[in-house]
């Protein structure tokens, strides 16, 4: 505010002197109130040119504090649309924005302090979410306080890039492959095999993981896992065991 009140002084005097030399009159050097005014706009211009470069420092210092703490507004964003979505589960769950703001603001002001900026922005973002969280399950039926948790969950870890898109829309959607029957093992599901697809189109790590379990000496072994009562106890081939790892 102070820097945009500056720069508006100083377009206010560039205004006036110019108003001032346009009603002079033939000799400006005999208009002894024109000489004091320029001399005294001069000095004024130059005190504000001074502040004016002093509050862009200023600026940019805030901007860089402000940045610092952008982190945790985004996860204040997270936290808030996550409550606003969870009004579609029951229209009973209805929290305002100010009621978030106001719990907002009271964990800014009442979190662990730290004059290291690592540490305090590591309080902030555990004290906001452990914060939000126990304030809206009081709210909650215990039926919807486990989805709550899991849609926090996710959607920090989709913001931070630990959750593709890709991977999400499986998760909601199943794969959209249409595979032929005939190449499937009888002892899966069309949906499990589905699924098996999913897994491999949405991330690197199962890339071959469907096609394993139709390959002739893999697809043994996964039999016996999956029709075992104690897959853990089922002895693997050192082979298939490396395999596996990499999924």
């Amino acid at each position: 505010m102070q820097l945009s009140d500056f720069k508006k002084q100083l377009k206010e005097l560039e205004a006036k002197i110019l108003k001032l030399v346009g009603e002079a009159g033939d000799d400006i050097l005999d208009d002894e109130e024109l000489i004091v005014t320029l001399d005294q706009s001069s000095e004024t211009s130059i005190t504000i040119k001074t502040k004016v470069e002093e509050a862009e420092e200023t600026a940019i210092t805030i901007n860089e504090s402000r940045e610092s703490y952008r982190g945790v507004a985004r996860r204040g964003s997270i936290l808030y649309f996550t409550i606003a979505d969870i009004g579609l589960i029951d229209p009973m769950y209805q929290y305002s924005l100010d009621f978030f703001g106001k719990l907002f603001n009271r964990r800014l002001d009442r979190s662990k302090k730290s004059e290291d900026l690592n540490e305090r922005l590591e309080i902030l973002l555990d004290d906001l979410t452990e914060s939000f969280y126990t304030n809206i399950c009081r709210g909650l039926f215990e039926a919807h306080k486990l989805l709550y948790a899991y849609l926090n969950a996710t959607a920090i870890a989709k913001r931070a890039g630990d959750i593709s898109a890709k991977e999400w829309q499986m998760y909601l959607r199943g794969s959209t492959t249409v595979f032929d029957r005939s190449n499937k093992c009888d002892y899966i599901s069309d949906d499990s095999f589905s699924k098996l697809l999913g897994l491999q189109e949405s991330h690197d790590n199962f890339e071959g993981l469907a096609d394993s379990f139709e390959d002739d000496v893999d697809a043994l072994i996964w039999r016996e896992l999956m029709l075992s009562d104690a897959p853990a106890s089922v002895k693997l081939p050192p082979v298939f065991e490396d395999k596996l790892s990499l999924f």
